[in-house]
């Protein structure tokens, strides 16, 4: 399978593990590592391109990798969990092999026992919940499913910042005591970084998503639906973050404790695109 058009770039957080791997003679390592992490990534992409979205580059990093890709991903959580999910599981599936293979034919073989090392460990990195590991991308998807995306990436983040901050402060501890290296705190720094990068961009991915939804409404055939109860105070701007991405939303607009109507997405997006004045509140289009 062909990837035309994908830009490979290795970052140069990566090429300097790797050239600290070569500097200290662990060379195997480094070329085992690199191979590891870029079939991870090879696995995410593949399943991605099975569920219609196309990636126009790569990074690796020591722990994984970012891409980036046409689409948005990020909007239809069930994909991103699919996709975010893939490249751990085929790491578990490698490493239970491998395993399996080392244990029935009792061949102690040091490459060998590298590759099931190295599976174990990419895997296990990537599972903690924290932007922008996979475990973090599969625990955006699921409360974007529950709370929408903008809260839903919100508290991701702030998870992940808060993991950071534990890892960053148990690295520093180790070190002082002499019980741990430095990748640790390099793990940890990466995360949060990568956090804050996520947090200044969900305007950005919203907006995206916001121009497209008008293809999604006119595709829908059956969908589930989503209600939200907002107060009638509510600016129009601050309601469309409250839109679930991967379900029809009605909202529910309550005024002093009542239900005073109902108002579509449909209705509230075209408000939201066509005023001009963008602090209308929800009460304004109530009853236009």
């Amino acid at each position: 399978m062909g990837f035309p058009g994908l830009v490979l770039r290795v970052n140069p957080l990566f090429l300097l593990v790797l050239l600290l791997f070569f500097f200290v003679g662990m060379i195997k390592e480094a070329l085992i590592a690199f191979t590891i992490v870029f079939l991870h990534e090879l696995i995410h992409i593949i399943f991605a391109r099975q569920l219609g979205y196309s990636f126009t580059r790569l990074e690796l990093f020591p722990f994984g990798g970012m891409a980036e890709y046409k689409g948005l991903l990020e909007m239809e959580p069930i994909k991103e969990i699919i996709v975010s999910m893939a490249g751990p599981m085929a790491n578990l599936l490698a490493f239970a092999f491998l395993l399996f293979y080392q244990l029935t034919t009792h061949k102690q073989n040091e490459i060998l026992q590298i590759f099931i090392n190295y599976n174990l460990i990419i895997a296990s990195i990537n599972l903690i919940p924290a932007l922008p590991l996979d475990g973090g991308r599969v625990l955006r998807g699921l409360l974007v499913l529950k709370i929408g995306f903008k809260r839903g990436t919100l508290a991701a983040v702030k998870i992940s910042k808060y993991i950071a901050f534990i890892c960053g402060v148990f690295a520093l501890l180790a070190i002082v005591f002499a019980r741990s290296n430095i990748w640790i705190l390099c793990l940890a720094f990466f995360v949060y970084t990568a956090a804050l990068k996520e947090e200044k961009q969900i305007l950005y991915y919203f907006l995206r998503f916001l121009t497209q939804r008008s293809d999604f409404l006119g595709d829908m055939k059956v969908k589930e639906l989503a209600g939200e109860v907002v107060d009638i105070s509510l600016p129009v701007r601050e309601a469309v973050y409250y839109i679930n991405p991967s379900r029809y939303n009605l909202f529910f607009v309550v005024d002093k404790g009542d239900i005073s109507g109902i108002i579509t997405e449909t209705k509230l997006l075209k408000t939201y695109f066509c005023h001009h004045k963008k602090d209308i509140l929800i009460k304004d289009i109530l009853s236009v």
